[in-house]
């Protein structure tokens, strides 16, 4: 019988997309007896608060990244790089307090790179192995993805929330040549994952409409889509994406727009949906896959990631998209009206084993840590 572990998990507080794919690991924790506690800052532990009302949670804050409206993201991250790195000490230094007063028995740190600890183990997950510059570099690249490995070894294990073959969702992103050693390719993670809908199943939106992501371009992203959908003569529906903020306002007699709404009602507001417009994060694609969903797809503006993965989902024909000064409410419309799209199954079976060995980590025999 497996030992019941206290397992301590942590979200990246960029963007809500960490918290919500974060949400089926803890579901699948929580079911096989594991006491979970959630630990994080913002909106990201807002939303968890609010899917897990009966769960354990504690402060970590994380690096506060602040964007700009008119510097590209990279640029801006780039910038505060140095804070980046001191808060990645601070936040290590916070677990270490945290495991022993709370008496942890494993962590997993979603894309948090300070959050391992030398004496339990301790698992990363990322689906950026590798990190997109905005221009053609093949030696800062290699720079860039060897720093990655090193933080990666830090932990016991990598998981990757991506299948291993081809097709797959992350394409260059979670696919590199020198793969990390404790790497473990655990398949797409959603937290809509193993929800059912009929294939015929009535529609009840013409157009749904999904904001995430950090600030200011968020808000830019909401203001454009706000005017659009005003003009809009049939049903639709706008998500702000707002955690603990409860407002709901009709735009217009054929459009609301509403502030936050639970993983529960976003699953079937989706399912309903005739067309869906959205940002291409790596935790939305999950979603819409996990629900065999098309969506037009507008990155955020200077978030190469996202950037990247537009592009890369509509060479393999799975989402169009078009860059967000060149939106067009209309126009994407037509898009989605006569576009085929593939669907990849999901493989519940892979996280499912990945977990098994999660609980093995630390018996004896098995090593608890990367590092000595």
């Amino acid at each position: 019988m497996t030992d019941k572990k206290r397992i301590l998990i942590c979200p990246l507080d960029w963007g809500l997309g960490h918290a919500g794919r974060d949400s089926k690991i803890i579901q699948s924790l929580s079911a096989r007896g594991h006491e979970i506690i959630i630990a994080g800052s913002g909106l990201s532990l807002s939303l968890l608060k609010t899917e897990f009302p009966d769960k354990k949670f504690l402060s970590i804050p994380a690096s506060n990244i602040k964007y700009d409206r008119k510097i590209p993201a990279w640029l801006v991250i780039l910038k505060q790089f140095p804070g980046w790195i001191i808060n990645i000490i601070r936040e290590h230094r916070i677990l270490n307090k945290i495991v022993s007063n709370e008496q942890i028995d494993l962590v997993i740190s979603d894309a948090r790179y300070g959050l391992w600890n030398s004496k339990i183990p301790s698992v990363l997950i990322t689906h950026q192995l590798a990190i997109k510059l905005p221009f053609k570099s093949n030696f800062l690249e290699r720079i860039i993805m060897g720093t990655n490995r090193l933080a990666i070894k830090r932990f016991n294990a990598c998981w990757i929330p991506d299948y291993q073959g081809f097709p797959n969702l992350g394409g260059g992103l979670s696919h590199i040549p020198a793969m990390p050693e404790n790497a473990r390719y655990i398949g797409p993670i959603s937290r809509f994952d193993g929800v059912k809908h009929e294939a015929d199943q009535e529609l009840k939106y013409e157009v749904v409409a999904v904001i995430s992501g950090p600030e200011p371009q968020r808000s830019v992203f909401e203001e454009l889509l706000t005017r659009q959908l005003a003009g809009f003569k049939k049903k639709s529906l706008l998500v702000c994406g707002r955690p603990g903020v409860k407002e709901n306002v009709n735009l217009s007699d054929f459009c609301t727009r509403v502030s936050f709404l639970t993983g529960e009602e976003l699953a079937d507001i989706l399912i309903s949906a005739r067309f869906i417009i959205c940002r291409s994060g790596y935790s939305s694609i999950m979603d819409l896959a996990s629900l065999k969903k098309t969506a037009y797809l507008v990155p955020t503006p200077g978030q190469t990631e996202q950037e990247y993965l537009a592009d890369y989902l509509s060479e393999n024909n799975m989402f169009p998209y078009c860059k967000q000064k060149n939106f067009n409410l209309q126009d994407a419309i037509s898009v989605l009206d006569n576009y085929k799209s593939k669907h990849l199954e999901f493989d519940p079976d892979l996280l499912a084993k990945a977990i098994t060995e999660l609980e093995e980590m630390g018996k004896p025999g098995i090593p608890t840590s990367q590092q000595e």
